[in-house]
């Protein structure tokens, strides 16, 4: 195909891209959006610290932990092995930040 063509074929049609952050995309069924952590449900058994692969949550006592988003890579291990389920994704992917402290939050519902 020439340029030309090319060039009147795209002219005339619709863009591919979404225009974002305008147009929202809505997360599938299954999508790992941030972490909601309920700490009143919480036992206190680390399971979630012991299975986490890149060590991104910490145990203080009892019904505290942080989570440090910076380093999660979204696996869904910790809320997969909690007993009581006090772990979950929400559909909310919007939360990038340019200070890492931003990131490392206790998550409490």
């Amino acid at each position: 195909m020439s340029i030309t063509k090319e060039l009147i074929k795209n002219f005339f049609s619709k863009p591919v891209t979404e225009r974002y952050p305008s147009t929202k995309k809505i997360p599938k069924e299954r999508f790992r959006g941030r972490i909601l952590y309920d700490s009143k449900k919480c036992i206190g058994c680390k399971l979630c610290v012991n299975n986490c692969p890149v060590n991104a949550i910490t145990f203080h006592k009892k019904g505290k932990i942080d989570f440090d988003m910076g380093k999660c890579i979204y696996c869904g291990l910790c809320r997969d092995v909690c007993p009581v389920k006090c772990i979950e994704y929400t559909k909310e992917y919007e939360y990038a930040d340019t200070n890492k402290k931003q990131l490392q939050k206790n998550l409490k519902k």
